[in-house]
């Protein structure tokens, strides 16, 4: 009989099935049954552990959904964090205030708390994943006295001992119509957070309802879909990696078996199949009846005696699921943040000139989320300041001004990363005519252009100066 050797230079032989290997994250999260697709239903707005909720699921099982498929699924973790960081960059900074006293407080808080490295490394994140912040002050016997700045805390709103207590007639936010959060422990223990303890913030949060939903959760049936397609485009190279030919092999109808008795030809068959007959890891040969020659009993009639050994060619559908892959990736930047497909290493049919304008509605896009994310920032410094100085308190509006005004009328200079569709040299141009005209001071035009204005002052920048000396004449 003839024998057929691997690429390895060796007869093939026997050996144990193997699977190809598989990337994690393309399968759903095992919460239920009926996954990711539990139709729309009615029922009462809950926040409950249950996979039915309001509009189709329970922000329990977003968030779950969301958490699991950060760690398990490359493709959304690196969704959220691409977002993420397109939100806050690598720092978040703040400017100067006219008043002393709230500027030390302020000064104070963010070091004490790390807040810059806390909102970039966690709080976006959970934000993204979540779709609603708690932060919270120590209260009762932990809480410092007015002169230390408080440690803030982030609750998990995914324990289920957590509830919000809200009121309509507080506002139209939800950072304003909730009135109360309660996290009710194991140990029976309940910790309350009253008005002025804490900063609430919610994504999605419409009709009144004052929680929300994961940021990202528009991304996650996508993310799951597109690793999933992968795996198996993976389980179709591996079967054919072990597949390596189709032997069609001669089935003489006047045959016998090993004992001389006439079988059709079925024992031969075999003994030619034999050396064929397990797939090894490094390849196989599948073994198909052929039966030519003659007539049987019922009338059918074999023509062309012939035996053949058929190689496979690679898959004719890769073409097709490239395609389809392509389209999956570009659903799954459009929902983690708006962004084009060439953000996610997928260049497509972007040029230089329509990757620009492709751009436009993930900025727009961000500017509203970074609005967003800052609302919950600001609330938070104004509890801060309301704690150590009380809510009587009058703060400097303005430099120069003796006017005063509640904290409430404080804007505090968080500065994000500036995202805009300008080329920096459109971004140039602009900052030297404003200069040349007088449209805009020197702080204003170095944050334009990307520098931290209060930093470059204190490390002596000259036109930055209180009394800067003048510029040099144009020659």
């Amino acid at each position: 009989m003839t024998t057929l050797y691997g690429p390895d230079g060796q007869p093939l032989r026997r050996s144990q099935e193997t699977r190809a290997v598989q990337i994690r994250g393309g399968q759903p999260p095992a919460f239920d049954p009926t996954m990711f697709n539990p139709g729309w239903r009615d029922g009462a707005p809950s926040a409950g552990a249950g996979i039915y909720g309001r509009y189709g699921f329970s922000r329990a099982f977003a968030r779950q959904t969301c958490r699991t498929l950060y760690h398990a699924n490359g493709l959304f973790q690196i969704a959220v964090e691409l977002a993420a960081a397109f939100l806050v960059g690598d720092a978040i900074r703040y400017g100067t205030l006219a008043d002393k006293g709230l500027q030390q407080i302020l000064d104070d808080f963010w070091m004490a708390n790390s807040l810059e490295h806390v909102i970039s490394s966690r709080m976006i994140n959970e934000w993204m994943l979540d779709g609603e912040q708690a932060v919270v002050f120590p209260t009762g016997p932990d809480a410092p006295p007015p002169d230390v700045p408080a440690l803030i805390g982030l609750i998990d709103v995914d324990m289920s001992g957590f509830t919000v207590d809200f009121n309509t007639r507080r506002g139209a936010t939800p950072s304003d119509m909730a009135e109360r959060l309660s996290l009710e422990l194991a140990d029976q223990q309940k910790l309350t957070w009253e008005q002025g303890q804490f900063v609430w913030n919610a994504h999605n949060a419409f009709y009144n309802d004052p929680r929300g939903f994961p940021v990202a959760l528009g991304a996650a049936d996508f993310a799951i879909a597109y690793v999933n397609m992968m795996n198996m485009r993976l389980n179709v190279h591996q079967l054919q990696q072990r597949i390596l030919a189709v032997y069609k092999a001669f089935l003489d109808p006047n045959g016998e078996d090993a004992n001389g008795v006439r079988d059709g030809g079925v024992h031969g068959w075999r003994m030619k199949a034999l050396g064929f007959r397990h797939l090894p890891e490094q390849g196989g040969v599948i073994p198909l009846i052929h039966q030519p020659g003659y007539t049987d009993a019922s009338g059918v009639k074999y023509d062309g005696v012939n035996e053949s050994l058929d190689f496979l060619k690679p898959a004719q559908g890769a073409a097709d699921a490239a395609q389809d892959m392509k389209l999956i990736l570009r659903m799954v930047a459009l929902t983690i943040g708006g962004m084009p497909e060439h953000y996610f290493g997928e260049g497509g049919g972007a040029t230089r000139t329509t990757a620009e304008a492709m751009g436009l509605p993930s900025i727009r896009l961000a500017n509203k989320r970074q609005a967003a994310f800052r609302h919950t920032i600001v609330r938070t410094l104004r509890a801060e300041v309301i704690r150590r100085g009380g809510r009587d308190r009058r703060w400097q509006a303005s430099k120069g001004s003796r006017r005063r005004v509640p904290i409430d009328l404080i804007d505090f200079p968080i500065e994000f990363p500036e995202i805009r569709e300008e080329s920096l040299e459109m971004i140039i141009r602009r900052a030297e005519f404003a200069a040349t005209h007088g449209y805009a001071s020197a702080q204003t035009l170095t944050s334009d252009i990307g520098f931290d204005a209060a930093r470059e002052k204190e490390r002596g920048a000259t036109a930055l100066q209180d009394n800067p000396p003048p510029a040099p004449g144009t020659p």
